[in-house]
């Protein structure tokens, strides 16, 4: 009789290996798997310490250097005027491109003589704009610095055309080239 008590515990241990041997293997796996997400997660979501010194020093110099634009900005307010949308062909290739933009304009909110003429003169404005535009190749708006480029030279020529005041900016709200 004890021979037939040792055999059923023999049996149970064999299987208890192969049991403990999945329960092991799942668990490694499982643990493998959150040290993966948790690696993934701080490398992902969390930013180095060293940025966020970087990022609340340029916080407050930047809180320090606001009053003296408060006070620029008090000093000269500028006024908008939305001149919209112009599509124009570019010059050279035989007219396959072509420049979209959406501009506008800001001139001193103080010279109301320059807001009346810009307001009457609007559409020569746009002409000088499309003038300038179509005269433009391809690598004219698309190389490095461009767009600066562009608007000096449109801002010159606007500034040509008015008689009580210039323009103080412009700025394009859309920029496509095809």
């Amino acid at each position: 009789m004890p021979k037939d008590s040792e055999k059923p515990q023999g049996k149970g241990t064999k299987k208890d290996k192969p049991k403990k041997k999945k329960i092991l293997l799942i668990l490694l796996i499982v643990l493998v798997v959150l040290a993966g997400s948790a690696a993934g997660w701080y490398f992902f979501f969390k930013s180095p310490a060293g940025d966020s010194a970087v990022a609340k020093k340029a916080s407050s110099v930047e809180e320090t250097k606001a009053p003296e634009k408060n006070t620029k900005a008090k000093e000269v307010q500028n006024e908008k005027l939305d001149l919209g949308e112009v599509v124009v062909n570019l010059s050279g290739d035989g007219g396959g491109h072509y420049l979209r933009v959406k501009v506008v304009i800001e001139y001193p909110k103080d010279n109301k003589d320059l807001a009346k003429e810009l307001k009457d003169k609007q559409h020569q404005v746009m002409d000088t704009l499309i003038s300038t535009l179509r005269t433009k190749t391809l690598t004219d708006v698309t190389s490095t610095g461009s767009v600066e480029n562009l608007k000096k030279s449109l801002l010159k020529e606007i500034n040509n055309n008015l008689k009580t005041g210039d323009i103080a900016g412009i700025f394009f709200t859309d920029f496509l080239v095809q």
